[in-house]
């Protein structure tokens, strides 16, 4: 079973496994740890990661990043137009059932795909170079989701993950899995177990990545991590501070250079790529040079940038860094005093100006005395806490028993229709509020009215719909273009079993480890009076204790059992049926199943025909130069001649339409038809090389068993049997003899009198047929029997006298031992 971590960012994306008693950040294909999060379309096939890192620059317009940005959101939410439109290079359209989705060219035609689409193909790519390198194939996995995804964009991730083929054991909010990461591994945390006063070590978590800013406050004990508080910025990162130095050189360079970078979107594409550099060396550096060539118009533009200059650019931005944590430590209700530290991850918080504006909040400075920790790594924290999550779900790994309590970041209330009240006019109730626990389940209790018209049917229902409060739009900054409702169930079932004019209907509603609102275990409960039978002991203790002489009498028969009226509480299940879900329906998962494992064989087919056509490349060239190399002497001069020709025809043909063009069974077949003049030239010219060492080394073998049969330590085997050794060494040295005589009579470019695969097999059944001869083990010497001891009396003994001895002393022994009586 695979135990898999994956941090899926919106730049990179790094995947963690548990194994070898620890934590690794396994590399892909190209042996890097971070794996670009894009994915590229072309007229035969897709490109993911890596390789659509290649193709980024040249096939510009259907090469699609920021994907995650995309997923669960609908295509008329207007942050898509004025915020990820210019990070997005695809054009922006509208996917099934209105989400947001973009439209590329594939295999020579438009094509529509979701975000939920994209993150499945990407998703695949991941399985891939994560299956190769640990050997196992990947089944589950824990996923990390911003703290800020909706329970829409929860379940469309699930979605994509499902269309992959991964089980996500739990979406784990990604400031979480790097408190996990700290928690877990920090062996000073205050136990409780020992002191019940000690005081839990408040720690807030900072991340700030390519395109959102996170803070998290988390509690810790040991064993144990209990989240405090959450805010968030989801439109500030690090792709913010690239955009500000990209619009500010695209003005200078067009009053300077007299362009228009702005109507050119590959142009501002590739500044920007530029611009990125430029922030990452002035995280370390005073002054950089900016440098573009051919931007447009075949102009190559360069500038000077300080980091002075860059942090009055930035200010604005970085002055959008302190809300969030202010807001995070009031629902936490603490102060910056009570905070033991503040660990920064997120490749952006290396900015200096960013970590400044961090520990200004808790009343430090950049270049004096913070409460900034770096003990995590940055880049790597998350999937490594996914890792040990999936792990700790995992049966096969046995790890440090660490209790996650999460946090609830949008209050949830459950809703249902006021006509149907018994009394009030209440038509919701908050069941999750900001803060909540995750997981957490609560049982609710509805009464439903019946109505008048509702007096002669046999059953009724009623509409339970779970949404996200006005409040989450007002304090937690919830996407307004996205709708509130969650889901919506249809409770069918309800009988009226009594007078008092309303049902008393129970659900359990859940909010899961992934965030995810669910409704369950709906029923409704009747109250029912039943006669019963009074209990034994009860009945005792009713009846008379006193005994008369009657009693001894013929009893009469046994009165009636007594019973008794008891209230019985009866639950009758009621049937739930979704009405609505912000996931995506089953059958578009399937088709989309279904189109997925379509594109990943038709990626499959123009790889493998790409290797197909590289191997017959490469053997027209290894071919052609060893014909007038080593191999020249092991062919023929007019089928050397014939078969150099056809090499060059086949490397024309390589190069027209038709051979670019070709399939991969028709490389397969002219590899063959080439291969099929070539092993033999390419086997007589190895045999050159491979029989004198096959003939050294059965000479070598015959010699030792020569000298062996010779030698005094077989002097004990019989001489027929070292004769039959003898004549078998010198037989088939003759023989070997005889044929690498004929052999070296004969051409190389003839067939082989002999090979080394003979010469081998020969030597082995040598070994067979001498070796149990020479190996038989010497005779064990006769050791004499010892000498019989002299008579005690000194007496002379014949050659009967022990045994006589032993006679007659046994028979004095049974005469002294017997008494008889005469």
């Amino acid at each position: 079973m695979s135990v898999v971590g994956i941090d899926f960012g919106n730049l990179n994306t790094v995947v963690a496994v548990a194994r070898n008693r620890g934590i690794d950040v396994i590399t892909n294909e190209v042996s890097n740890r971070a794996t670009p999060t894009l994915v590229s379309f072309g007229d035969r096939q897709r490109w993911l990661g890596e390789s659509a890192k290649t193709q980024e620059v040249s096939n510009f317009k259907n090469t699609v990043s920021t994907f995650k940005r995309l997923l669960g959101r609908p295509a008329s939410d207007p942050e898509l137009q004025t915020i990820e439109k210019k990070f997005i290079n695809a054009r922006l359209s509208e996917g099934q059932d209105g989400e947001a989705a973009v439209t590329v060219r594939y295999v020579n035609e438009e094509h529509t795909f979701s975000g939920t689409q994209l993150a499945a193909m990407f998703f695949g790519k991941v399985k891939e170079f994560t299956a190769a390198e640990i050997n196992l194939p990947v089944t589950d996995a824990v996923i990390s989701v911003p703290g800020w995804y909706t329970d829409h964009q929860r379940r469309a991730l699930l979605d994509a993950c499902n269309i992959a083929g991964i089980n996500c054991l739990r979406l784990m909010n990604e400031l979480t899995a790097s408190a996990l990461g700290y928690g877990i591994t920090k062996l000073d945390l205050p136990d409780t177990t020992l002191d019940a006063n000690a005081k839990p070590r408040n720690v807030v978590f900072v991340d700030m990545g390519h395109s959102n800013f996170q803070v998290s406050v988390v509690s810790f004990v040991k064993g144990k991590l209990v989240v405090k508080g959450t805010a968030y910025d989801r439109n500030l990162g690090g792709r913010d501070l690239d955009e500000l130095i990209c619009q500010h050189f695209i003005k200078e360079f067009d009053a300077k250079y007299k362009m228009d970078i702005v109507s050119n979107p590959r142009a501002v594409f590739r500044l920007r790529a530029q611009c990125e550099k430029v922030k990452k060396i002035l995280s370390a550096n005073a002054v950089t040079l900016l440098n573009v060539e051919s931007l447009l118009d075949d102009k190559d533009v360069s500038a000077k940038v300080s980091r002075e200059e860059f942090e009055s650019w930035a200010a604005p931005l970085v002055a959008r860094i302190q809300e969030p944590l202010r807001v995070a430590l009031s629902l936490a209700k603490l102060t910056p005093d009570e905070i033991h530290s503040v660990e920064v991850v997120g490749g952006s918080t290396r900015v200096p100006c960013v970590k400044d504006a961090i520990a200004k909040v808790f009343g430090g400075t950049l270049d004096g005395e913070n409460k900034l920790s770096y003990t995590l790594n940055q880049d790597e924290a998350i999937a490594r806490g996914c890792a040990l999550q999936c792990a700790i779900l995992s049966p096969v790994f046995k790890v440090r028993d660490f209790s996650i309590s999460d946090w609830n970041g949008y209050p949830v209330e459950v809703a249902w229709d006021a006509s149907f009240n018994t009394k009030g006019t209440d038509a919701a109730l908050e069941v999750f509020p900001v803060a909540n626990t995750q997981p957490s389940s609560k049982n609710l209790t509805f009464y439903r009215a019946f109505k008048p018209e509702e007096a002669d049917a046999k059953e009724v229902g009623y509409t339970i719909t779970a949404r996200y409060t006005d409040k989450a739009i007002a304090e937690r900054y919830y996407p307004a273009a996205q709708t509130t409702t969650i889901c919506e169930w249809q409770l069918s079932g309800i009988k009226k079993y009594d007078e008092s004019g309303r049902a008393d209907i129970r659900i359990k509603a859940r909010l899961d480890a992934n965030g995810i609102v669910n409704i369950e275990n709906p029923f409704q409960q009747v109250v029912v009076e039943k006669t019963v039978p009074v209990p034994a002991a009860a009945s005792a203790k009713s009846s008379t204790s006193s005994l008369d002489s009657a009693a001894d009498a013929a009893a009469p028969e046994s009165p009636a059992t007594p019973t008794q009226t008891q209230k019985v509480v009866e639950k009758h299940p009621l049937t739930l049926k979704l009405k609505y879900a912000t996931g995506h329906a089953s059958d578009a998962i399937a088709t989309w199943q279904s189109a997925e494992g379509d594109m990943a064989a038709a990626d499959r087919l123009v790889i493998d025909t790409a290797e197909k056509r590289n191997a017959l490349e490469e053997y027209v060239y290894y071919a052609r130069d060893k014909l007038d190399t080593t191999w020249r002497e092991f062919c023929p001069e007019d089928a050397r001649t014939q078969f150099q020709n056809e090499l060059r025809a086949m490397e024309d043909w390589l190069y027209t339409e038709e051979g670019e063009e070709a399939t991969k069974s028709v490389y397969a077949e002219k590899l063959a038809a080439l291969k099929k003049q070539g092993d033999p030239i390419m086997a007589r010219f190895r045999e050159s090389e491979d029989r004198p060492i096959a003939e050294r080394d059965f000479k070598a073998t015959a010699t030792a068993l020569r000298l062996r049969a010779e030698s005094e330590d077989v002097a004990h085997i019989e001489a027929a049997e070292l004769g039959k050794v003898t004549k078998e060494v010198n037989d088939k040295l003759a023989w070997l003899n005889d044929k690498i005589a004929k052999q070296n009579e004969t051409p190389k470019h003839a067939p082989l009198v002999i090979t080394a695969a003979e010469i081998r097999s020969a030597e082995q059944a040598l070994q067979w047929t001498c070796n149990p001869i020479l190996s038989k083990p010497k005779p064990k010497p006769v050791v004499p029997e010892p000498a019989a001891a002299a008579p005690a009396d000194g007496a002379a003994a014949d050659a009967d006298g022990p045994e006589d001895s032993k006679q007659q002393g046994s028979e004095e022994s049974t005469k002294e031992s017997m008494d008889v009586d005469e």
